[in-house]
């Protein structure tokens, strides 16, 4: 293999292990515990660490780029910081298919388990 070839390979080689670390690192998902005995929401991502008691948690749904989400973060300051609890979804069929069944399933016992009321028909 000539000097250019091998050049031309590892440029390639460097490209694709650095999407691969940047999907490892920032795209990897991150489980939330919501822990009755104690009451309070840690963050697992390599270790747990504490981000909220439930007297804090307040959730809402965060709008960006033509689609929408759930969201968790602390009353004061919850537009400052805030952790996606859930997948983006838009106004198709499937995708309010698939926010019925997250409300239903997921949603409506960790909002249970807190102590905050939920109307489904919000």
């Amino acid at each position: 293999m000539s000097g250019d070839a091998f050049r031309v390979v590892f440029a390639i080689w460097i490209v694709c292990m650095g999407y691969l670390l940047f999907d490892l690192f920032f795209r990897v998902p991150v489980k939330f515990i919501f822990d009755k005995s104690e009451r309070c929401i840690y963050k697992k991502w390599m270790l747990s660490r504490k981000i909220m008691t439930f007297d804090e948690m307040a959730y809402f749904i965060n709008e960006e780029r033509g689609g929408y989400y759930y969201s968790i973060g602390k009353k004061r300051n919850q537009f400052v910081k805030n952790y996606r609890i859930s997948n983006y979804f838009s106004g198709s069929k499937k995708s309010i298919e698939r926010e019925d069944e997250y409300i239903k399933e997921i949603l409506c016992p960790i909002l249970i388990a807190v102590g905050i009321s939920f109307n489904e028909r919000e």
